[in-house]
């Protein structure tokens, strides 16, 4: 089982991916950032962009595993704005 989400927040756009390592059990999360806009401080680094926006985390509970990495989402990029379940989406 995976899922994958564009979750759009007030600053970045991530890419969020979740995968059952384990049938019914563990599970691993991965996020990639993109900058949307600058803010106050000025520019925004590539080495900044690398080392605070993407992450990634393990968990045996998929909605605590989801949960803990929206609030890293939130306190790198702003505030949720819009959560899109892309999964299988032909597309990508």
């Amino acid at each position: 089982m995976h899922k994958t989400y564009l979750i759009e927040t007030t600053y970045v756009i991530f890419t969020f991916l979740v995968t059952e390592k384990q049938q019914g059990g563990a599970y691993s999360a991965s996020y990639i950032g993109t900058a949307l806009r600058v803010g106050h401080s000025g520019t925004i680094s590539p080495e900044w962009i690398k080392d605070n926006l993407d992450g990634a985390a393990e968990g045996v509970d998929f909605n605590a595993l989801v949960a803990m990495c929206h609030r890293e989402m939130t306190k790198r990029g702003g505030d949720i704005v819009s959560i899109q379940d892309i999964t299988g989406d032909a597309r990508l």
